[in-house]
């Protein structure tokens, strides 16, 4: 194919590696943004639309409209006090119960910060002044179509030159002290509901998004109109979000604590400068987006490293370039090889229409250019690979690389962008465990043996809702092939082993407190799992369901391995609760797995997965906090990890990110296998390899300059047969034959 003129700098060439050092030129300026013209139809499968068509029965959620919290609805009335008092009375509820109680009064913080959930029906809600989000509160709308937030044209306070939100995410709920979302804040969430800035509101901002674990945008419009962008910072899970307009669709920072921010089958339209800006190494993972009508897609920040990853995901329209990167030689530090080799991208599987330059280095002015404007690009990426790693042929290699053709049709676009996460069942067809146990002459939630209730429920229905409780079971609850499993909130849905049970005392026979068959068609979302202390055959969930099942929104236990008599008084995670066999435990089973958090640190492991052919996509799950491992996979084929996070402690400085066995065909992409900077010792490696074939690892955040002998990992991987590694720990693609 021939090469394309020249353009605004140096090109590189499309197929093959290229070296760093491409010969100075000044960044050109960003073009005019490109005319509004419709794209090409047809070739976007997702629908988009109001989720939850009818209100869900949960007694215990806040009702915006209802007497105690009478709202104007019609777009004309201001509603931002009515929101804002709605929004504190789940905090305060949540307070209350201490159904998600973290920090238990420890840090200076005032006890219960569990949340809860704000129900808003359709309508249009006039809002003049941010709301503040209470960590762990919910606003989640239903009805035919989802309610609207807008702020109205020229609104006091938005165009003061100061970005402002219009919805905050924070840490601290009623009563404390109130700072921005940060690493103790979790479980927070828009859902089901749109947002319009109206004109005249340069400095609006839709939401400023943070939060540790289990924060979530889903089923969102944004439309920022011009205004500044649709959502600022970012936390966990970006889902089936669309934002139009603005001057940036996203504003990407580092997530607190520094994970990953994964962005699902969301749509980016008509930003005048970026779809999405990169600040200190947002570190995204971005599948099945589509990115149109723009000047650049991604940009990162100048003398930032960027950890970017973007798999089947469209360029419609992106006039100027796809993604701008800095120089890695150029970044503050790079004489440090972790420090270049922090710098990474990849693009995998995408397609462009209309957009013929792919990447931009600067200051160089380096640009990587698409065969034609319209391509389908296999693969193109930037900084180290290793390839044929841990075989005695092992090759490395620095630099950018592209494989791509032209033309891109519409059946592979459409292809590439066909989502594998579920919207979720229609709310008439719910049926409440409450209401069943009222059939039954029972009550649930109130200390007592609650299984036979919750058997009798999903051996009737297809479909059983959970409402906001603590829900005790002596057994396991065992899911029928076809069962799906729905809450609303993770950290305030809690399905609980009974402690010193017989069920959950056999190590040697461990017994889940919630099963699925296997072959199954299973959906369970939006519920927590605590195997309480003294259980030591206990499992949190054994899932065996197959391809086509949807785990999403789910939390355990939170509490952190630490050897006896090491407990820190007002620390949360480290009073002991006891030893357990796993936390989730995949047995010849697969699916989508979205937002999970499992952090039961005294089982053996944080996920377990077995004797499964079946593939299975996991975004955003997060493992934390095991003695000595977080996630083990034996025999285990057609697996996609894409966002994993591990965290070890203070006390759990032993413990490896992943042990794969007996193996083959595991991709993790985009991972961050973290150690704290008070870790008591090093590790020899993060990810441990027995007699498995083609692993591919695209992406790693693995450098820290605090105590790096403890910090950084011996290696990134190691052959346990051999004793071969891949000892750097920074890296964009390690791929073993």
């Amino acid at each position: 194919m021939p090469d394309h003129p020249a353009k605004g700098g140096p090109r590189l060439s499309r197929r093959g590696f290229v070296a760093l050092g491409a010969a100075a030129a000044a960044t050109p300026m960003l073009p005019a943004p490109v005319a509004t013209a419709a794209p090409a139809t047809g070739w976007d499968p997702t629908r988009y639309g109001s989720v939850y068509t009818s209100r869900p029965t949960d007694p215990t959620a806040v009702l915006l409209g209802s007497q105690s919290f009478q709202a104007h609805a019609d777009g004309t009335g201001d509603d931002t006090a009515v929101l804002q008092a709605a929004v504190d009375e789940a905090s305060r509820r949540g307070i209350a119960n201490k159904l998600g109680d973290i920090l238990g009064g420890a840090r200076g913080f005032p006890h219960g910060d569990g949340g809860g959930i704000v129900l808003v029906p359709s309508g249009t809600y006039r809002l003049s002044a941010p709301i503040q989000v209470h960590d762990s509160v919910r606003i989640i709308g239903y009805g035919p179509s989802r309610p609207v937030f807008v702020l109205g044209p020229s609104t006091p306070g938005y165009s003061s030159g100061t970005p402002r939100e219009l919805f905050g995410f924070l840490r601290r709920p009623l009563g404390g002290p109130v700072s921005y979302a940060n690493n103790d804040t979790f479980g927070t969430a828009l859902i089901n509901l749109d947002i319009r800035i109206g004109p005249g509101n340069p400095d609006a901002m839709g939401v400023r998004f943070g939060g540790a674990q289990l924060c979530l945008l889903q089923d969102l419009d944004i439309e920022v109109g011009d205004g500044l962008c649709g959502i600022d910072h970012n936390a966990n899970l970006i889902h089936r979000v669309r934002v139009t307009g603005g001057q940036v669709g996203l504003r990407a920072w580092a997530a607190s604590a520094g994970w990953q921010t994964t962005l699902l089958d969301c749509r980016f339209t008509g930003q005048s400068h970026a779809a999405v800006t990169m600040g200190n190494d947002a570190k995204l993972v971005v599948v099945r987006a589509v990115i149109a009508k723009t000047p650049r897609a991604f940009e990162a920040a100048p003398g930032q490293t960027q950890h970017l990853y973007i798999q089947d995901t469209h360029l419609d329209h992106v006039s100027d370039v796809a993604v701008t990167l800095n120089d890695s030689t150029s970044l503050p530090g790079s004489e440090n090889d972790l420090v270049r080799l922090s710098n990474q991208l990849t693009l995998l599987n995408c397609t462009t229409a209309s957009t013929p330059d792919l990447l931009l280095l600067t200051p160089s002015g380096a640009r990587t250019t698409a065969p034609e404007p319209a391509a389908h690009i296999r693969e193109l990426t930037h900084g180290l690979r290793v390839e044929e790693a841990l075989a005695a042929d092992e090759s490395r290699r620095e630099g950018i690389y592209l494989a791509a053709i032209a033309g891109a049709g519409t059946s592979r676009i459409r292809s590439a962008l066909r989502s594998d996460t579920p919207a979720p069942p229609p709310v008439k067809k719910w049926v409440s465990v409450t209401d069943v146990a009222r059939r039954l002459g029972r009550t649930v939630g109130r200390g007592q043996d609650d299984l036979a209730v919750f058997q009798a429920a999903v051996d009737q229905h297809d479909v059983v809702f959970v409402p906001i409780g603590r829900y005790l079971l002596t057994g396991t609850l065992k899911l029928r092939r076809t069962t799906q499993l729905i809450g609303l909130h993770p950290r305030q849905t809690w399905l609980l082993a009974a402690d010193r049970h017989p069920n959950f005392s056999a190590p040697q026979t461990p017994r889940a407190l919630v099963s699925t068959p296997r072959g199954g068609r299973n959906t369970i979302t939006g519920i927590g799992l605590d195997t309480a202390q003294r259980t030591p055959g206990a499992v949190n969930l054994l899932w065996q369901s197959a391809d086509g099942s949807y785990l999403a929104d789910i939390a355990t236990q939170f509490v952190k391995w630490h050897p006896e008599g090491a407990a820190e008084t007002g620390n949360p995670g480290y009073t002991y609760r006891g030893t357990h066999k796993y936390t989730i435990w995949v047995r010849g089973g697969g699916g989508t797995f979205a937002n999970i958090w499992s952090v039961n640190g005294w089982a053996d492991n944080g996920l377990l997965v077995e004797d499964t052919h079946e593939p299975a996509r996991l975004y955003e799950l997060s493992v934390e906090h095991h003695e000595t491992r977080e996630v083990v996979l034996r025999r285990v084929s057609n697996w996609q990890f894409l966002g994993l996070q591990t965290e070890d402690h203070i006390h759990g400085w032993r413990s490896q990110a992943v042990e794969i066995e007996r193996s083959r065909d595991l991709l993790f992409a985009n991972s961050v296998f973290f150690r704290v900077a008070t870790v008591l010792g090093p590790h020899p490696c993060s990810v441990g390899i027995l007699d498995s074939k083609r692993i591919t690892l695209r992406g790693h955040r693995g450098f820290r300059d605090k105590t790096p002998e403890y910090t950084q990992w011996g290696a990134a991987v190691r052959d346990r047969r051999t004793g071969r590694t891949v000892p750097e720990v920074e890296y964009t693609l390690i791929r073993t034959r």
